[in-house]
């Protein structure tokens, strides 16, 4: 009972932390790997494709389908092909599906 008071106190301030500068990565941002495991990964583990296996996230199987660039993928994600859900910039802002972009590029080689 003595910590009663403690735990009010902290949770009523918790919310404040996310106010605070500092106390959020790369400037208010997520990472393109926190995004992609959100939005890309169920479909996509591991560079892969549940869906169409021919068409993965590697390097090779991009270029084939003329998708070399950050912009080229967000273009894939706001106009998909057969299979894949459409991301609208409501749903993932362009600023957010550009990094998803990067990080497929530099990860899946």
């Amino acid at each position: 009972m003595r910590f009663l008071p403690s735990i009010f106190l902290f949770v009523l301030a918790a919310p404040l932390t996310t106010l605070t500068p500092g106390c959020s990565d790369m400037q208010g941002s997520t990472s393109g790997e926190q995004l992609f495991v959100l939005h890309c990964a169920s479909c996509h583990p591991g560079g892969s494709n549940t869906i169409t296996p021919s068409k993965t996230l590697q390097t090779a199987d991009l270029q084939a389908n003329m998708i070399t660039t950050p912009e080229d993928i967000v273009g894939k994600m706001r106009t998909p092909g057969p299979g894949m859900p459409k991301f609208t910039d409501a749903m993932i802002p362009e600023k957010e599906a550009l990094r998803i972009g990067k990080y497929i590029l530099n990860t899946f080689r």
